[in-house]
């Protein structure tokens, strides 16, 4: 439910009042982010946990194009889906509550990922294959470590939120109803990414590390929670006029498609050369990827809400059970899609079969392991869905 507060049911809104169309694209984006580490796994492009023999053309091109597009889509929607629901929450509770709500629903879940379940996850990383005196002594290097996995996505969310919520405070929104999203709102957030990700990567190229963080991609994930949380407050996403969404659907499926031109050119033309001037350092090829990125991100993630808002937000009872694991899913997948990946190597099976096992089998146990854990006592409150629809996971 947005900050609107319309006394009429919008179209979307779920039994129990939760909203239909948030909650599937919700589980859309965790089912996305799981297969997404197995591509990582299995599609020859590194920069995850193991590292398997990689399936073979034409799957692997194919998989290698669809990671670069959600790579720079997935997690800037991600935060446009949340800061869409963080007004209405600040508002019903209050600044100290929502801080201490916020605390509780994000960075408690990620201190356990960091303490319970980092050290079996980097214990099996291959960067750590040379580790030889047991996983009990290995758990107090994983601590020093500090690594979130997955779950910096919460930790970045935590302070995004909190920032909101003081400065939302201290300077309330002018009151008033619903307005429409126009267009310049949206060309000024694709600016502010394709000049900020050009500059970021100057420093800290597209792909890489500091503090767990890939901060090449941050002014994304700043630029979904702005336009959510706006979103929210002035009633944008309720309604997109058809010619703006399909404008939206335009812009987004073409520049998905520079973005996979722009990556396969700089991969054949220079390889390894070729890919890295792409990522950054002030090059040529950098700033292109940067100015596709910004059109692509604010209309790709725009037009999937916009999406789920028209056509998609009707829960079957399945669909309605799997947003209620969603969230704990996300914080257990990891671990989980680590032992899926290695479970396949005990067969002889070809790279093909185990990619396909092994995302099933991951989506299946993390769904599963999810819709147990949020049953246990106590545990609900954490990670299972809130009681109303303002905060959807």
């Amino acid at each position: 439910m947005s900050a609107v507060g319309s006394v009429q049911p919008a179209a979307g809104v779920a039994r129990a009042g939760r909203r239909g169309d948030a909650d599937n694209l919700k589980v859309l984006l965790v089912v996305a982010v799981i297969v997404g580490h197995v591509t990582l796994a299995f599609g020859g492009l590194g920069g995850w946990v193991l590292e398997e023999p990689p399936v073979r053309d034409p799957l692997r091109s194919l998989l290698q194009m669809v990671a670069v597009v959600g790579v720079l889509v997935a997690m800037a929607t991600f935060f446009l889906v949340a800061g869409r629901f963080t007004p209405r929450s600040l508002q019903r509770k209050g600044l100290p509550r929502f801080c201490l709500d916020r605390v509780l629903r994000l960075g408690v879940p990620m201190l356990f990922f960091i303490v319970v379940l980092s050290p079996v996850v980097e214990y099996v990383d291959t960067d750590n294959a040379g580790w030889d005196r047991g996983f009990l002594a290995f758990v107090p290097v994983a601590w020093r470590g500090v690594a979130p996995g997955p779950t910096w996505f919460l930790g970045v969310l935590l302070l995004f939120s909190v920032v909101y919520g003081v400065v939302r405070t201290a300077r309330p929104p002018r009151a008033a109803g619903p307005s429409p999203l126009q267009v310049r709102y949206l060309l000024v957030a694709a600016v502010f990414i394709t000049v900020a990700s050009f500059l970021m990567r100057l420093a800290v190229p597209f792909g890489q590390e500091v503090w767990h963080l890939a901060l090449g991609q941050a002014p994304a994930w700043v630029t979904g929670f702005v336009l959510g949380v706006l979103g929210g407050e002035r009633g944008w996403f309720e309604d997109l006029p058809r010619r703006l969404s399909r404008g939206l659907f335009w812009v987004a499926w073409v520049s998905a498609g520079l973005v996979v031109l722009l990556f396969f050119a700089a991969g054949a033309r220079g390889g390894e050369a070729g890919l890295k001037a792409l990522s950054g350092g002030g090059t040529g090829p950098s700033l292109l990827l940067a100015c596709v990125e910004g059109p692509l991100v604010v209309a790709m993630s725009l037009w999937l809400v916009d999406v789920f808002h028209r056509r998609l937000a009707t829960q079957t009872p399945l669909l309605a059970w799997l947003s209620t694991a969603a969230f704990a899913a996300f914080l257990v997948h990891q671990v989980v899609t680590v032992g899926a990946v290695l479970a396949t190597r005990l067969v002889a099976w070809p790279p093909e079969a185990k990619y396909l096992a092994a995302a099933v089998l991951s989506v299946a146990a993390s769904f599963a392991l999810g819709g147990l854990l949020v049953r246990v006592p106590g545990l609900a409150r954490i990670i299972g869905p809130p009681s109303s629809a303002t905060q959807p996971g």
